[in-house]
């Protein structure tokens, strides 16, 4: 083994999974939507899901405030949604509008979840931990939707949102 700087490291973690936060708009709007690539199942009895944030984003002020949250492991087909909603900070930009990302009714929670996802979870929020300069929400998943459409969810190949949407594949095209 050969000591190395940690990001060159962590730089050997790709492919990542990456999903998509839904936040609940403080003010009552629309909900944020971020792309996160550390999420993770945390218990299964009950079914719990976490993702971490960084205390700087705007989807972290607004899941601090939040009592659910949505989480939602995008499609093929929500690989140019992930760039843009990634690329700008909710804070400036309302994302929904500048996708193509489209809401679905939820089964459990009071906002809305993404439609065509290839899954999505409702979740409630279980607690928080402060870990450096991220913090961690823990949900438990109240309700789970698949989408009818798009079975795969894209796997996450590269660091840099400006390296666009190829970076985003799902399983199968990984094997063709």
């Amino acid at each position: 083994m050969k000591l190395v700087p940690p990001a060159e490291a962590i730089a050997r973690k790709f492919p990542e999974s990456v999903v998509f936060v839904v936040a609940p708009d403080p003010d009552g709007g629309e909900p944020n939507v971020m792309p996160a690539g550390w999420s993770m199942f945390t218990s299964n009895e009950p079914l719990m899901l976490s993702v971490s944030v960084g205390l700087e984003n705007y989807t972290h002020d607004c899941l601090q405030q939040a009592e659910e949250f949505g989480i939602a492991f995008p499609s093929a087909a929500q690989r140019d949604d992930i760039v843009f909603c990634g690329s700008h900070s909710g804070a400036d930009v309302d994302k929904l509008a500048g996708s193509d990302l489209e809401l679905a009714e939820p089964a459990a929670i009071s906002m809305p979840i993404l439609e065509d996802a290839a899954a999505c979870f409702e979740c409630t929020l279980e607690g928080t931990l402060l870990t450096g300069d991220h913090r961690i929400f823990a949900g438990d998943v109240v309700a789970a939707h698949v989408s009818e459409t798009y079975e795969e969810k894209v796997t996450n190949l590269g660091r840099a949102w400006s390296d666009g949407p190829d970076r985003f594949r799902t399983l199968s095209e990984l094997l063709e």
